[in-house]
């Protein structure tokens, strides 16, 4: 019988990166946001003592930068002052945005903080009540990019208490800047009861037993990552059974909603604000909704709305998008600040289209439409065809597929953007043939 544990896994948090949300916002949203990283780690500290938790993991990219920010890390280390006076440890790696570890800290850190080794696998044990209760097992970056399969030395010497993998990885075997490594290769590992990973932003789950997952990003930081964030509470019983629970703790997240006004009957753009605001205050009550059951309450909520489909407010649109979207944009931030949770629209896009009478009548009847749209299957289906329409769009197009290296002059197009460039095209193509006459 081992002694039963609890403990919280995070990653990702990047101190000191700001988020960001396209212009500026009113002053006390600027301070939300400015704030964000830092709130959404007090949280963590909040919920780890309320939940008496034996330690933390912190599996990689603590900090966003290799120079770590004085103020990042003068926080970080009150943080963990608090946490000692608790009796809560943190154990740490370091990840591509903060590699070396402990190494690069600016301050001493309290007894209660272990930093792994870049060098080589270590193995910190947990002692609880004089007895040993865990074996954490990880390794530091050493620099940006790690290509070492440090994984394969992740052994524990028996299974007689939980052992734990902490691990900072794209989680690909192809990928040799983030540990190669797949799911397959770390189940061989048949003595690590869990897989904290870090590295991916969005929380997952990837193996119930042994489990495997990534907690995702603590707060996140722009429109690309989308969703509630927050931490892993994992308890462990006597008899080495785990049971795991997503909390959120991000005060700020970043949603994408789309209005298709394909079958709405509007005459003008006052009714297309009245469809908005509508679409804007279901979001808002979804959110006070989820609030009311959560503990650490969503406070603002960043969007981006995309208003698509065949309509007779086209005519607004042909000749003057990034005027019309600047104004509504200008308009509609100002008038969803009042209430809580605020939304903040940190973006609007029009991907509308003249209307056609009987188009899918039209459609049916002709051929080419048909192979237009056989086409665009085609091409988000066959992996070379694809390759070869991006390399029709140009070089600002090759960019790596990994947002954290990626030149910012270039950009790479994942199957849901190929989707809507290729819809918005066909739109178009479409709507040409008609006006030709064909």
């Amino acid at each position: 019988m081992s002694e039963p544990i609890k403990f919280i896994h995070t990653a990702d948090i990047h101190l000191a990166k700001q988020l960001s949300y396209n212009s500026s916002a009113r002053n006390d949203l600027n301070e939300l946001f400015l704030e964000a990283g830092k709130r959404a780690f007090k949280n963590l500290v909040e919920l780890s003592i309320k939940e008496d938790v034996d330690f933390i993991l912190i599996a990689g990219d603590l900090y966003d930068r290799e120079a770590r920010s004085i103020k990042a890390s003068h926080f970080f280390l009150k943080q963990s002052q608090y946490l000692n006076q608790k009796g809560i440890e943190i154990f740490i790696i370091s990840g591509n945005h903060d590699p070396a570890g402990v190494e690069k800290e600016v301050f001493e850190l309290p007894a209660n903080v272990h930093y792994f080794s870049s060098e080589e696998v270590e193995i910190f044990e947990y002692q609880k009540k004089g007895r040993l209760a865990a074996r954490i097992i990880g390794q530091s970056y050493r620099q940006k990019f790690e290509s070492r399969t440090m994984y394969n030395f992740y052994t524990a010497p028996d299974q007689s208490v939980f052992n734990i993998g902490l691990l900072h990885t794209a989680l690909t075997k192809d990928n040799n800047r983030y540990v190669p490594v797949n799911k397959g290769e770390l189940l061989t590992k048949k003595e690590i009861d869990y897989w904290a990973l870090g590295h991916l932003h969005q929380y997952q789950q990837i193996n119930v037993k042994p489990a495997i997952y990534f907690p995702g990003t603590l707060q996140a930081h722009n429109i690309s990552e989308l969703g509630t964030k927050g931490a892993i509470l994992v308890e462990v019983d006597s008899n080495l059974n785990n049971k795991e629970k997503f909390i959120s703790l991000a005060p700020v997240i970043f949603k994408e909603f789309e209005l298709d006004l394909e079958k709405k009957d509007l005459k003008n753009i006052s009714e297309l604000q009245q469809l908005i605001d509508s679409k804007i205050n279901k979001i808002r009550e979804k959110t006070r909704a989820k609030n009311s059951k959560r503990k650490y309450k969503v406070e603002a909520v960043i969007t981006r709305l995309i208003i698509r489909g065949r309509t007779e407010l086209h005519q607004y649109v042909e000749n003057n998008r990034e005027e019309l979207e600047e104004t509504l944009l200008e308009e509609l931030r100002n008038r969803y600040l009042k209430e809580r949770p605020s939304i903040w629209l940190h973006s609007l896009f029009f991907r509308t289209a003249k209307t056609i009478k009987n188009l899918e009548q039209l459609k049916s009847n002709n051929p080419l439409y048909q192979n237009i749209k056989e086409l665009i299957n085609d091409v988000l289906t066959d992996e070379k065809l694809s390759q070869e329409l991006v390399a029709e769009w140009g070089q600002i197009w090759q960019g790596d597929p990994n947002a954290e290296d990626r030149a910012n002059h270039k950009f790479f197009a994942d199957r849901k953007l190929k989707k809507e460039i290729l819809s918005e095209a066909e739109k178009i193509i479409i709507s040409e043939l008609l006006e030709d006459g064909d």
